[in-house]
């Protein structure tokens, strides 16, 4: 996948548009019907999408950790879906005040040279957000560019949105928040060091700092896989995101400890950490010795699990 960052393609291309946090069921099914407009007339697909988050920009008081996948995430689950291209604008006051037709005739008709758009059925965009799914179709019928609208996505009776992921990963319902993203929540970091305390009491841990605007879910344990930056290898983990009140803690760190395996010195090298199951809150221990035989209880249920 190729980003495109001043000039755009010298060719015509199939584009979707929208946030894309989480890259959920919903936008892959936008993915998919511009696959097809563009297999049928050899048009690529490009996603126009945008950073920050509207939300950081637009709401009196910006939402704290919020987003479900921040840019590298929402990238890498762009081009696994099949994207070919993708432009970031950077959202600001200035590009919120754009009128949505000139929106449309700029950044998507002249800039990517569309020929194709697609959206979902609840897309809204320029200035105050006066831009609907009806004022696309209209630009379509005086430009000659054909506009598909993505009916809504259902999942376990529920339509997929990214608030209804974010509800359930506030919840710690994890397994209900990666039905609707149809992939593991995941967060990824570099390796940092820490002061060695899991590897002192025989149960080594590599410690990520989650991206401060990242929605996680409550403090506690759960398990998963860990992948090393440009490997597909899976290895299963568990993990503490908490802030370690046994030992008296207070800053939250996820801790990944790898079932079986070690892999080494991973400092300063980015990991990808996939949440698949909630095993318990975080909790304090009186004693250590208590809370090495918890978390041997842990290791034991992710590897019954994963």
């Amino acid at each position: 996948m190729e980003l495109f960052t001043g000039v755009g393609p010298e060719f015509s291309t199939t584009v979707i548009v929208g946030n894309f946090d989480g890259v959920h069921v919903g936008h892959q099914a936008l993915i998919r019907q511009a696959k097809e407009i563009g297999q049928e007339n050899q048009w690529p697909v490009v996603a126009l999408t945008f950073d920050p988050h509207p939300a950081m920009v637009l709401r009196p008081q910006p939402p704290q950790n919020y987003l479900i996948t921040p840019l590298d995430l929402k990238l890498y689950w762009l081009e696994y879906y099949g994207v070919d291209y993708v432009r970031v604008l950077s959202f600001d006051h200035e590009l919120a005040m754009v009128p949505p037709f000139a929106f449309l005739t700029l950044e998507v008709a002249q800039r990517l040279r569309a020929r194709a758009v697609v959206v979902g059925y609840n897309f809204t965009f320029g200035a105050g957000g006066a831009g609907t799914i009806e004022t696309l179709r209209q630009w379509g019928e005086l430009t000659g560019i054909t506009v598909r609208i993505v009916e809504p996505v259902n999942t376990n009776s529920l339509i997929v949105s990214s608030s209804a992921i974010r509800q359930n990963i506030a919840e710690r319902n994890i397994g209900e928040a990666n039905d609707l993203l149809g992939h593991p929540f995941s967060v990824r970091a570099a390796v940092q060091r820490g002061d060695g305390r899991g590897s002192k009491i025989g149960i080594p841990t590599l410690n990520l700092f989650p991206p401060a605007q990242q929605i996680m879910p409550p403090y506690g344990v759960y398990a998963g896989y860990l992948t090393i930056n440009g490997s597909e290898t899976e290895w299963p983990g568990v993990a503490n995101w908490g802030i370690r009140p046994t030992f008296g803690g207070d800053q939250p760190v996820l801790e990944v400890h790898v079932i079986d395996r070690d892999l080494g010195d991973l400092h300063e090298q980015s990991v990808r950490f996939d949440f698949h199951y909630s095993l318990r809150p975080e909790q304090k221990f009186d004693r250590v010795e208590a809370l090495v035989r918890q978390i041997r209880q842990d290791i034991d249920k992710a590897r019954e699990l994963l």
